[in-house]
């Protein structure tokens, strides 16, 4: 399963941006897709990381979205 975070300003985007949660390592860290970097995507990141950054605010069901089974 995908989900897709809505990030606030941070690690990710000094506004506002969407990355992609695409998986967990074995040490429990978070692997993403950001289509704003490559080199971020390429990281392995903690959750409590993406959890802080993510847009509370967000609407539409956010700040996250899974998509797939």
């Amino acid at each position: 399963m995908l989900v897709v975070a809505i990030m606030s300003e941070g690690h990710f985007t000094q506004g506002g941006h969407f990355i992609v949660l695409r998986g967990v390592t074995s040490e429990g860290k978070i692997l993403v897709a950001d289509p704003a970097s490559y080199g971020r995507s390429g990281q392995e990141w903690d959750l409590s990381i993406i959890m802080d950054e993510s847009n509370k605010a967000a609407g539409a069901g956010g700040p996250y979205w899974a998509i797939g089974r």
